[in-house]
């Protein structure tokens, strides 16, 4: 369920205030703690099912962000990230070979070796989003950082990054009935994926950061513009090197 305590610093998931332990033994028995700030039990989700902490995730809880990146071991998360990556390089993958004219059908983009290329692709999209989030904190917020640890704090933060790009899932259903929909519906069907992707990244964001959902905003949506302009001119340079 959680990690031994001497190898995390747990937190409670309504105030963000650390505390010693999440829970009580008694025999056979757990007895939840409260949080001595708030008086709130310190992380309900101790007693949860996996599937119901990634579900209030994807509905941009900020109690399950805190329980995930803190309170709970994150190997299960790391494996639903890779199945993500192959889930996103796939739909990349298949656009291009969508878009890619009759007399280039023998270039790499479109062959089995462009899926591996999206695929690394996608990882570019998940590091440079951390980095830049990182610089943007050690400017805006550089004694929070050092207090966690710079190594610390950007390893949370590419586990937020990860939580955050759940909500890619949503393009499941374009993937499977893209043949039923038209290109305007698909269109906005990737809008509202990206428009919660920001949700998520933002409000997870907040959750490592303590800062304000709107100061959060004024940072994501800039970091986010930036990485999306350079990834956009990485993905023409490959296909430039590789067509």
């Amino acid at each position: 369920m959680t990690k031994s305590k001497d190898t995390l610093a747990y937190v409670c998931i309504n105030c963000g205030q650390k505390v010693k332990e999440l829970y009580k033994k008694y025999s056979n028995t757990f007895k939840t703690v409260n949080c001595e700030k708030c008086h709130n039990v310190a992380d309900k989700y101790i007693e949860f099912e996996t599937v119901i902490i990634l579900v209030d995730s994807m509905l941009l809880s900020q109690q399950a962000y805190r329980h995930a990146l803190f309170n709970r071991d994150f190997k299960l998360f790391w494996k639903l990230s890779l199945m993500l990556l192959l889930l996103e390089s796939f739909t990349l993958w298949r656009e291009k070979r969508e878009h890619t004219n009759d007399d280039l059908t023998q270039s790499i983009l479109v062959n089995e070796h462009g899926f591996y290329l999206c695929c690394a692709q996608n990882i570019c999209d998940y590091l440079l989003t951390t980095f830049l989030l990182l610089l943007a904190s050690m400017a805006l917020r550089k004694n929070m950082v050092l207090n966690m640890g710079l190594k610390s704090f950007g390893f949370v933060l590419l586990k937020a990054n990860v939580l955050a790009n759940f909500s890619k899932f949503f393009l499941l259903p374009i993937m499977l009935w893209r043949e039923n929909t038209t290109d305007f519906g698909a269109a906005i069907h990737r809008t509202l994926v990206t428009g919660h992707h920001l949700c998520s990244l933002i409000f997870v964001y907040v959750v490592v950061t303590r800062l304000r959902v709107l100061q959060a905003a004024l940072i994501v949506l800039p970091v986010y513009i930036i990485k999306e302009f350079i990834m956009q001119n990485l993905s023409l340079y490959m296909e430039e090197q590789f067509s």
